[in-house]
């Protein structure tokens, strides 16, 4: 059975084409580094904006690749209300959900508008599907209060790459994920931080609203009277501060480029000012790993697992490896994503009938 893969990022668009499990082809659109599309979406304005550009990227190269039957295609689920685990067939009221009242405006808001368009082309409207969503929400109840009432902390996390990385690395030493106490953290344009306690995610640090390190085009963590000063002083609007915090923050913010690669391979000549944002950037991740150990309540964590794209970056993990060695707590580096074939295999047991698919 031929499967489309669609995992939209903040500056890609991953793609992947399957039979069964054996790729027929596997892309990416790396849109950090398309200046068009950058001038026209690098400011405030919802991501569905960008459904007619990345759905014609993605036509072209089906037909490129010769792709002209698919049995379903699959794409990343986005920023929906907080749902459980499993594989749910795109419906009319959860793109509605996506375009009216999604928990933020994220790329992953893409995934089910774009697999549902490709279906639709291949008359497989029935057989488009989103499986473990941005917004899967194994958090403990407690561990969503903050100091202000009428704000709760909710899950928007990289919950696909975190989870299959996760049994990755304990299938890679004889042992269950059920078994062990992991702290993942996933680096990209948006980075999380997962606290793993014997299978069960019980608290993370999110990608999406304005927690944790900045990252290339995130905000981040941020001192909230200076925030609040910043929006009562009539110089932005609603959305430009929002584009601050999610899609227009970070690195984008302080060197106007959301270009890890270029960074990457030219960091030895960068000036000052910009070698000391990046590094901060990577101690950033350092501290945030740390700060989601007293989730663990004292119990023995088995490792700490850097994955996710910029986890490429050798320099970046070699300095978070030596930033965390007086933890004492082993570190495994598994660059890149697994959420390929996490879409890939949520969906072959809908359509092989070993689970049933959702419904939204």
């Amino acid at each position: 059975m031929k499967i489309l893969i669609i995992n939209p990022g903040s500056t890609t668009t991953k793609l992947a084409v399957y039979d069964n499990q054996e790729t027929i082809f596997e892309t990416k659109i790396d849109h950090a580094q398309d200046q068009e599309f950058q001038k026209k979406f690098s400011r405030p304005g919802s991501v569905l904006d960008q459904i007619e550009d990345r759905y014609q990227a993605i036509e072209n190269l089906l037909q490129q690749n010769n792709i002209d039957q698919l049995d379903a295609v699959v794409g990343r689920g986005g920023m929906l209300p907080p749902i459980p685990s499993g594989t749910y067939q795109i419906n009319n009221k959860m793109l509605d959900d996506l375009k009216n009242r999604p928990q933020a405006n994220h790329a992953s808001n893409l995934g089910a508008p774009l697999a549902l368009k490709v279906a639709q082309k291949f008359n497989i409207t029935n057989k488009a599907f989103i499986v473990d969503p941005v917004t899967t929400d194994e958090i403990e109840p407690k561990k969503k209060i903050t100091g202000v009432a009428e704000i709760k902390r909710y899950a928007g996390w990289h919950a696909l790459n975190q989870k299959a990385i996760a049994r990755e690395y304990a299938k890679s030493i004889g042992k269950k994920y059920e078994d062990l106490n992991l702290i993942v953290a996933h680096f990209g344009g948006g980075s999380s931080f997962g606290a793993h306690k014997k299978g069960k995610t019980i608290n993370v640090i999110n990608a999406i609203p304005g927690e944790g390190p900045f990252t290339p085009e995130r905000s981040g963590y941020l001192p909230s009277q200076q925030l609040v000063e910043l929006c009562f002083s009539n110089k932005f609007t609603k959305e430009e501060i929002l584009h601050k915090i999610l899609g227009g923050g970070g690195l984008f913010s302080l060197l106007n480029t959301k270009d890890v690669y270029y960074l990457n391979v030219n960091y030895n000549s960068l000036d000052k000012n910009t070698k000391d944002i990046v590094d901060e950037m990577i101690t950033g991740f350092a501290r945030y790993i740390c700060h989601i150990i007293p989730d663990f309540e004292g119990e023995p964590i088995d490792q700490i697992i850097l994955t996710g794209g910029i986890a490429q970056w050798k320099l970046l993990t070699d300095r978070i490896t030596q930033y965390l060695k007086q933890i004492n707590i082993g570190v495994t580096v598994i660059p890149g994503e697994k959420e390929l074939e996490a879409l890939r295999d949520g969906t072959l047991r809908v359509l092989n009938g070993e689970e049933k698919a959702k419904e939204y």
